[in-house]
């Protein structure tokens, strides 16, 4: 049996686009069917590259690497108002799956947001995603909103 990768925490680099992009897809695939995909990729190249090369006041990108090599990543936003955090988005690599990787990143999160003064961690995903839905219900976050959305370009 081989042993699990020891799995390490660092802040996003430059460096990191083009691992970051490539994780991109995963986070649109669960995307409902009247969603452009292509357009969400597109707005991906633009939001992650600017998270990494001019990241918004309070924002950080944060890479878990497996045994050295990344392995997910995580996209948070800490909004002082409401002494909240927002994760923008979280990704595992295909390769990855089943390390620990997403779990990994969620405690890192809670650490990064205790560290502001968080007093929550918002996040949303797919209603058709019920990966990740299950995955964040065992992480302790319950369903709270729900969004609707109305498209008025089609």
């Amino acid at each position: 049996m081989t042993p699990a990768p020891r799995l390490t925490l660092r802040p996003g680099l430059l460096g990191d686009l083009p691992f970051v992009l490539s994780l991109a897809p995963r986070l649109v695939v669960s995307a409902p069917p009247w969603r452009d995909q292509a357009a969400m990729l597109r707005e991906y190249d633009t939001l992650l590259g600017a998270a990494l090369t001019d990241p918004e006041p309070g924002s950080a990108v944060l890479i878990a690497c497996a045994s050295g090599v990344p392995a997910g990543f995580t996209l948070l936003y800490w909004h002082s108002d409401d002494h909240s955090v927002f994760v923008k988005d979280l990704a595992v690599a295909e390769a990855s799956e089943g390390l620990g990787v997403g779990r990994f990143l969620m405690d890192a999160v809670q650490r990064w947001g205790q560290q502001q003064g968080a007093q929550e961690i918002m996040l949303k995903t797919s209603w058709y995603n019920a990966r990740a839905r299950e995955f964040y219900a065992a992480q302790g976050f319950r369903e709270d909103h729900v969004t609707l959305v109305l498209r008025l370009d089609q």
